[in-house]
C-alpha cells in the first residue's frame, strides 16, 4: 500500500520499472550479438505501461462521428516499425541489429532519466509539504 497515497508516483514507479525490463532486454541483445541462432528479446515501453495499470487497448477512444479513428497499425518510436521483422542476411540466423539496439538504448535511457527527473520533483515537492 502507497502510505502517501499519490497514485502519480505509482504511475512514474511503473514506467521506470517498464523502462528497466526493455534496458535489460536490449543488454542481452546487444551481448549476444554473435550467438547463432539468438533471436532478439523486445519489450515494447507502450506494452509494459498498458499492462501496468491494467489496460487492455492503446487505442483512443472515438466518442463523436467527427472524430477519426486511429489506424490499427502503429509505428514504433524514431520511425520504427514494430511489426517489421529484423530481416537478416547472417548465415548463423542471429536477429540482433546493433545499430537498431543503439538507438534503442539511446532512447530507453533518455525515458529513464525523464522518469526519474519526474519522481525526483513529486518527492521533492512532498518533502517540501510535510517540512513546511
Amino acid at each position: 500500500m502507497n502510505p502517501i497515497a499519490d497514485r502519480g508516483i505509482a504511475q512514474v514507479t511503473a514506467w521506470l520499472a517498464g523502462l528497466g525490463r526493455r534496458q535489460g532486454a536490449i543488454a542481452n541483445n546487444i551481448a549476444n550479438i554473435d550467438t547463432p541462432g539468438y533471436v532478439r528479446q523486445d519489450v515494447t515501453f507502450e506494452t509494459e505501461l498498458q499492462r501496468a495499470f491494467g489496460r487492455q487497448s492503446g487505442q483512443l477512444a472515438v466518442t463523436d462521428p467527427r472524430h477519426i479513428a486511429a489506424p490499427s497499425r502503429r509505428t514504433g518510436q524514431l520511425g520504427l516499425d514494430p511489426q517489421q521483422l529484423l530481416a537478416t542476411s547472417r548465415l548463423d540466423a542471429n536477429t540482433v541489429d546493433v545499430d537498431q539496439e543503439m538507438v534503442l538504448l539511446a532512447e530507453t535511457q533518455m525515458r529513464y532519466q525523464a522518469a526519474a527527473s519526474v519522481l525526483s520533483r513529486k518527492l521533492n515537492n512532498i518533502r517540501t509539504a510535510i517540512t513546511g
